[in-house]
């Protein structure tokens, strides 16, 4: 936001160079971009952010450099009268050096009503005419104002609208009186329901938006922009000034629906204050009177009115504990007062303050503290070294888990990645994903935000599409994330799940050539894992399994005695097309509980062998339809107890291998713990698991 210096001077009596409080406000929050010479001004360009819409004015802005500079804040003086349907009221609102022009009540032609039909958008609304304005330019002071905040002067009674709506944080619209039909209506816009605004577009408005209108049609997108057709021209004669409080969320929507955003909608998507309504009516009121002349009609305030006050309590102790420095009692609520935090009651041990309407972002002591360290300086608290006394903490078994499966993967060479939660409906799709209990976002941010992740793959698949087009092709990646679903009774539900992905070439040592990655990489991957976690080889298994996302014969079910706990697979073609990669790719997921369930922490140890292990390789051939895992099985459980270790070492198919088959071969290792095994008694295990494989699958020896 701009902010004038000559104009914040008004406000409060400052001496300071620009310069020198552009940096006080950077250090209490308020982030100054940029400070530019104009003219004889200088203009302040100030970042604010979202939680303090009460930045969003001048008079706020002012409000910070008073209890910054320990200065006073002067707010504008000004005699406003209000005359209601039912009776007279005189609000002052301090006092003036020279006496008001006169605001009597106008003779009015005709009663103006107000309407609220969606109240749920529209809390409070408030309307006051005035009747006989000479609409012409802006003296100098106002047009030179305007000019200073980036906005292009139009007339008196619309630029005194845009000076008070930077002024007080409070949008406010101009209607030419004499060109609305009827009363006033606020409510929902029906479908396909157009209107002008007044930049002289066409808008097509839908049944969530929320407009002003009149008895025949819109004459103002609410909170955002008014129309063509109600706009304050030079023939304008009178006027109705509007000042209300519409609902945030609703002004967002709105304005992102129609690509429209304005000085005013931006401040009601960061909520306006609802109790200086009526203030920056009579402000603006003021302004046209005696710049526009005219004399002041009705004033209608609808709705309601001001909330309950907030109350916080501060134990004065607290402050020395969080922040480490002693701020005295008395000190505190000056510094607090200045800020418009009053303290209703004090005792020894604590204070409690009355939190004005316009700082809807404190809600807690902790808030309090903070604006205390703010306003005392941040620079002023000492940079301190606290003693450490070191705490004995049992982890948990899922972090030690967590530890154990980043340790043993990155040792494997993986690399971690972190992808966001929120997925689009594009990503999924583009994965082939079931869509079964999938937790939508009801108002996303952007597109991309559209849904809670159901896997781990979409996020994945997406990195190692990203560093394959920019020529990192050989990729070995792992993520531990949160999943979430719908569970069976509707209630949103997170698990802990594991994915890795492999594409590329392996990396291969200097007496290697480089090749390809294979399913069998992935698969010994998480063999390694399994084996890191104290999972015995026999407890797991791997079951064909027909999967969108994967190729038919490269996908298996992960299983753990029996319960499946995951996929592992070759990603299919046409996924990979979707992602605009070409080398084949592996990805596994499996849930993180299920490893945890029948991980083994406890640490063991074997006696190193004293006798020595004997090597066989068999090389088969059997049908391309008969899984790995059969072979696995079929070779353990004819191999005795003399059989340690079994390895698939070689895949091969080609000319000399019939169609329809696949040559495959193992390495078995044997070994007795008690004694050196003989020729003899390898030959005859080794003839056993010959003779199953040929019985129960069919396989011959090459």
């Amino acid at each position: 936001m701009r902010i004038s210096y000559t104009w914040l001077k008004q406000y409060v009596d400052i001496k300071l160079p620009p310069e020198k409080l552009a940096e006080i406000l950077t250090m209490a929050g308020l982030s100054v971009e940029s400070v530019q010479a104009k003219g004889d001004d200088t203009v302040l360009e100030i970042e604010i952010t979202s939680n303090r819409p009460d930045w969003l004015s001048v008079i706020g802005v002012a409000r910070e450099v008073a209890a910054l500079t320990g200065k006073k804040l002067r707010m504008p003086s000004f005699v406003v009268s209000r005359s209601s349907l039912v009776k007279d009221k005189k609000t002052k609102y301090e006092r003036r050096n020279t006496p008001p022009q006169s605001a009597g009540q106008a003779n009015d032609k005709r009663q103006m009503t107000i309407k609220i039909e969606a109240k749920d958008l529209c809390p409070r609304y408030t309307a006051r005419v005035i009747r006989d304005v000479k609409i012409e330019p802006s003296p100098g002071w106002l047009a030179k104002t305007i000019d200073a905040i980036a906005l292009r002067p139009v007339n008196n009674v619309v630029d005194i609208t845009n000076y008070c709506l930077f002024e007080t944080g409070e949008p406010m619209h101009a209607f030419d009186m004499d060109k609305i039909e009827g009363g006033v209506i606020v409510r929902r816009a029906k479908k396909g329901e157009k209107m002008v605004t007044i930049d002289g577009v066409e808008r097509t408005l839908d049944e969530s938006m929320l407009i002003i209108a009149d008895e025949k049609r819109p004459i103002a997108i609410a909170g955002v922009m008014g129309g063509l057709g109600t706009e304050v021209t030079s023939s304008t004669k009178n006027i109705l000034l509007e000042a209300a409080y519409f609902d945030p969320v609703s002004i967002r929507r709105t304005s992102r629906k129609l690509g429209l955003s304005t000085d005013s909608s931006y401040r009601f998507e960061r909520r306006v204050d609802t109790d200086a309504i009526a203030y920056a009516s009579d402000r603006a009121s003021q302004l046209i009177l005696e710049l526009a002349g005219g004399v002041a009609g009705v004033f209608l305030d609808i709705g309601s009115k001001a909330a309950a006050q907030k109350m916080i309590p501060l134990r004065h102790d607290r402050i020395k504990k969080v922040l480490g420095i002693e701020v005295t009692p008395a000190e505190t609520k000056k510094i607090l007062a200045a800020l418009g935090v009053v303290a209703k009651t004090s005792s020894k041990e604590k204070s409690v303050f009355i939190v004005p309407s316009f700082r809807n972002d404190l809600q807690d002591e902790v808030d309090l503290i903070e604006e205390v360290a703010r306003i005392y300086g941040y620079e002023k608290i000492p940079l301190t070294v606290s003693s450490l006394i070191e705490q004995p903490m049992r982890k948990s078994a899922d972090m030690i888990i967590e530890k154990k499966i980043r340790g043993a993967l990155v040792s494997l060479g993986l690399n971690e990645i972190i992808t966001y939660s929120l997925l689009s409906n594009k990503l999924l799709s583009m994965v082939c994903a079931p869509q079964d209990d999938i937790i939508k976002i009801a108002n996303p941010l952007s597109s991309e935000q559209e849904m809670m992740r159901p896997s781990l793959i979409p996020g994945m698949l997406n990195a190692m599409s990203w560093n394959v087009n920019r020529k990192t092709a050989d990729l070995r990646l792992f993520e531990l994330g949160n999943i979430y679903f719908n569970s069976s009774n509707r209630e949103f539900s997170e698990k802990k799940a594991l994915s890795i992905g492999i594409t590329g070439q392996e990396i291969a040592g200097w007496t290697e050539k480089p090749r390809s990655y294979r399913f069998c990489d992935l698969v010994g991957i998480f063999e390694t894992l399994l084996s890191e976690l104290g999972i015995e080889p026999s407890s797991y298994s791997l079951r064909e399994k027909d999967d969108e996302r994967f190729q038919p014969s490269f996908c298996a079910a992960i299983e753990i005695n029996g319960v499946s706990i995951g996929i592992a697979g070759e990603i299919a073609a046409k996924t990979l097309h979707n992602f605009d990669m070409s080398e084949m790719t592996y990805v596994l997921e499996v849930e993180v509980e299920e490893l945890l369930r029948h991980a083994v922490l406890e640490k063991r140890f074997k006696d190193l062998p004293k006798y020595p292990s004997v090597v066989r390789d068999i090389s088969i051939v059997v049908a391309k339809g008969i899984a790995h895992e059969k072979i696995l099985s079929t070779i353990r459980s004819s191999g005795t107890t003399l059989l340690k270790n079994v390895d698939l070492i070689d895949r091969y198919e080609g000319g000399q291998i019939p169609h329809g088959k696949t040559s495959l071969t193992y390495r078995l290792e044997y070994q007795d713990p008690s004694k050196t095994l003989t020729e003899k008694e390898v030959q005859d295990v080794h003839a056993k698991v010959i003779q199953a494989l040929d019985t129960k699958l069919g396989a011959k020896l090459r």
